[in-house]
């Protein structure tokens, strides 16, 4: 359930991004109106350019997040894009060692993207050398930055900014995160699961309940136990996940990790 910070984020974002709309508009009005295209032209111009501008911000962030992770080999998934959300990308690390430091980048890989437009259309609002056109990309940029950077948790999952956060503060919820990530890493590097040293799935943090690594973790103990044979407990963790599932985010992917590690 998406709690108070959260929804306060996406008010935010919106106003902000509703606001440097207008201002936007009114600023390349201006600029634009003189050289003599008609007045409704050149609104509905910027209007169908501040639509394309959302679509390109986003996919440009989302592949940046997709380039980044498979420079690093974290085996990024090829993003879906959806339109005024905040981005997540699937990840299946290659490699089990420098987890850490592959998914700081990765995750921050989207927000530099976001910064970068802002940067664009900030200096086209700033400088009237700089052609019009690229003012359009300032109001969505800033809005995505604003949903994609808070360390908030939306129905659709935790924001680049919170993963981020957690990450360099390295919270209990980043050790249990790079630890399936790492046994991921292991799978990919040819380990096979009943091989995995049990000590990498167990003596990790206790995490609330809804929170989507410990969800991850559990149902990676239950393959784990499946994969050495250990019934009782494999059915003991299954039972687990399964009451778990319903704090899963939107999309996502209920299949094994082992699967996803093999693929």
């Amino acid at each position: 359930m998406i709690g108070a910070r959260a929804t306060a984020a996406a008010i935010v974002a919106f106003i902000v991004g509703l606001a440097l709309a207008a201002y936007c508009g009114y600023v390349f009005c201006v600029r634009v109106l003189p050289y003599g295209y008609h007045a409704a032209l050149v609104i509905c111009f910027y209007i169908v350019e501040v639509v394309a501008v959302s679509v390109v911000c986003d996919i440009v962030h989302e592949m940046a997040h997709f380039l980044v992770g498979k420079c690093l080999k974290l085996g990024t998934k090829m993003p879906s894009y959806r339109p005024l959300a905040s981005s997540s990308v699937e990840v299946n690390p290659r490699v089990s060692r420098g987890l850490r430091a592959r998914m700081i980048a990765t995750s921050a890989a989207g927000l530099i993207t976001s910064l970068a437009f802002i940067a664009l259309g900030a200096c086209a609002l700033a400088i009237e050398c700089v052609p019009p056109v690229f003012i359009a990309v300032l109001p969505y940029s800033a809005y995505s930055l604003i949903l994609n950077a808070a360390p908030v948790e939306y129905r659709s999952g935790k924001t680049d900014g919170l993963v981020l956060c957690e990450l360099i503060a390295l919270s209990d919820s980043a050790r249990v995160m790079l630890a399936v990530l790492r046994v991921q890493g292991l799978l990919n590097e040819g380990t096979a699961l009943k091989d995995i040293d049990k000590s990498l799935l167990f003596g990790l943090p206790q995490l609330p309940e809804d929170d989507i690594n410990f969800i991850v973790l559990t149902q990676l103990r239950y393959e784990y136990f499946s994969a050495v044979g250990d019934e009782e407990q494999a059915k003991a963790y299954l039972g687990r996940y399964n009451e778990l599932k319903q704090y899963l985010p939107e999309g996502y992917a209920d299949m094994p990790l082992s699967d996803k590690a093999e693929k």
